[in-house]
C-alpha cells in the first residue's frame, strides 16, 4: 500500500466516525477558538455540517448547539458574538474536540430557545448603544413598537434634564422647522405611529411639536446627548 492510498483511506474513516445529526459533546479543557476566553468543556450539540479535511487530515465540524447549552452560554459570550457578527448558535470545531454521545433534547426545543435568545440580545449587534438599549427594552418584543416607544418615553421622562439645547437633524422641506436650526427641547409630548416620540421644542420664541428621532442635543459631552443618540439609534434600526 502507498502512503497516498492509506492517507486517502484514513481520511474516510475518519469521515465515517461522525454524520450530519449525530450529537456531541466538547472534552475537557477546549476553549472557544476564536479568542479562546470561553471554556467550552460538556457544551453539547448536533453536527450540522462535516467540512474537507484540511492538509494534515484534521475534520472540521460545524456544531448547532442544544437547548440546554444555549440556556447555559455566558451573557458575554453572547453579546461579544453579536458585536462582532459571530453566530453563537453554531461554532466549528475540530472532530477531535468532542466525543458522540446521546441528545438531550428535540430540535424543536433547540429553534425555541435560539428564538428567545435572539430576542433577548436583539440588539447588541449594533454596537455599543446596544448594550444600553437593550436595558431600555429589556422583556419587550422589538416587534412591538409601541411598547417599546412607551419604555423609550418612561425611560427619557426620567433620565432627560430639560431644557436641552438641540440641533435639528434632518427635515422634510415642507417643514417649518429646517435641518441645522438650533432649538430647545422643553418636554416630551406624545408618542406617534410614523414618528415616534413627539417633543415640544421652540425656536425663536415660538413653540412646535418635533420628532425626536431627528433632533441631536448640543452638548456632546451631556448625558443628554447620549440619551437622546441612543434613542435616535433604536429609531434608525427597529
Amino acid at each position: 500500500m502507498d502512503a497516498e492510498w492509506i492517507f486517502r483511506n484514513t481520511i474516510k474513516f475518519k469521515i465515517m466516525n461522525l454524520k450530519i445529526g449525530d450529537s456531541v459533546k466538547v472534552k475537557d479543557g477546549i476553549k472557544e477558538p476564536d479568542s479562546e476566553e470561553f471554556e467550552l468543556s460538556s457544551w453539547q450539540g448536533r453536527v450540522v455540517e462535516i467540512h474537507k479535511p484540511d492538509d494534515k487530515g484534521n475534520i472540521l465540524i460545524t456544531i448547532e448547539w442544544d437547548s440546554l447549552t444555549l440556556e447555559q452560554l455566558p451573557a458575554k459570550f453572547i453579546q461579544q458574538s453579536e458585536m462582532d457578527g459571530l453566530d453563537w448558535k453554531n461554532m466549528d470545531l475540530y472532530e477531535s474536540d468532542v466525543n458522540k454521545t446521546e441528545p438531550r433534547d428535540k430540535k424543536g426545543d433547540v429553534k425555541k430557545t435560539q428564538d428567545l435568545l435572539s430576542e433577548k440580545y436583539y440588539w447588541f449587534s449594533i454596537g455599543e448603544e446596544g448594550g444600553r438599549i437593550s436595558t431600555v427594552l429589556a422583556g419587550l418584543n422589538p416587534k412591538d413598537e409601541m411598547k417599546c416607544f412607551q419604555a423609550w418615553d418612561k425611560h427619557l421622562e426620567k433620565k432627560l434634564s430639560f431644557p436641552i439645547l438641540a440641533i435639528v437633524a434632518e427635515s422634510a422641506d415642507s417643514w417649518i422647522i429646517k435641518r441645522g436650526d438650533k432649538v430647545q427641547i422643553k418636554s416630551l409630548s406624545e408618542i406617534v405611529d410614523m414618528y415616534g416620540i413627539i417633543v415640544a421644542i421652540s425656536r425663536n420664541g415660538e413653540s412646535f411639536e418635533y420628532p425626536l428621532c431627528d433632533l441631536k442635543a448640543l452638548d456632546k459631552k451631556s448625558k443628554d446627548y447620549q440619551l437622546i443618540q441612543d434613542y435616535c439609534v433604536w429609531f434608525a434600526n427597529r
